[in-house]
């Protein structure tokens, strides 16, 4: 039996060529947290930041909606960046936005392979997704080392 189901939804939509903007959501039984988020596609920047709590457990809770704040002008690229954001927003505000940053920042780069996809695709249906996916990492130096790259 299960004692705990925990959720979390990604969504990313390319607002112009550099400017990507995310939506968490993270959700179980007792913790209800929802983010927007808008980062620069090419250096990681977060660029502005938003947080709702739905559900959560204690009254000081609500004050983590504040700390988001201390994420903008971070990275989400480069060493380490996962263990900063804990630092600094999940230590002095909410774990639970801190792992939501996360799992945004890691859906980064596969939003903007996937839109340039979409738009070969487009132009030609007979597109070979596999060799688009390569190239695509080739000229994009910014996702080397990263999951998409491999």
């Amino acid at each position: 039996m299960n004692t705990l189901s925990r959720s979390q939804l990604v969504g990313a939509k390319i607002l112009d060529g550099d400017t990507v903007r995310f939506s968490g959501i993270q959700e179980d039984h007792i913790y209800g947290m929802e983010i927007r988020m808008d980062v620069n596609g090419v250096s990681g920047e977060i660029l502005s930041i938003e947080g709702w709590m739905k559900r959560y457990t204690t009254p000081i809770c609500p004050t983590a909606v504040d700390q988001l704040q201390k994420a903008v002008g971070m990275t989400v690229r480069g060493e380490n960046w996962e263990n900063a954001v804990m630092k600094v927003v999940g230590r002095q505000g909410c774990q639970h936005f801190a792992e939501i940053i996360i799992e945004c920042g890691r859906c980064l780069d596969h939003a903007r392979m996937a839109k340039e996809m979409e738009e070969a695709v487009k132009a030609d249906p007979a597109a070979n997704q596999t060799v688009f996916a390569r190239e695509w990492v080739d000229r994009h130096d910014e996702v080397r080392g990263v999951c998409v790259a491999r």
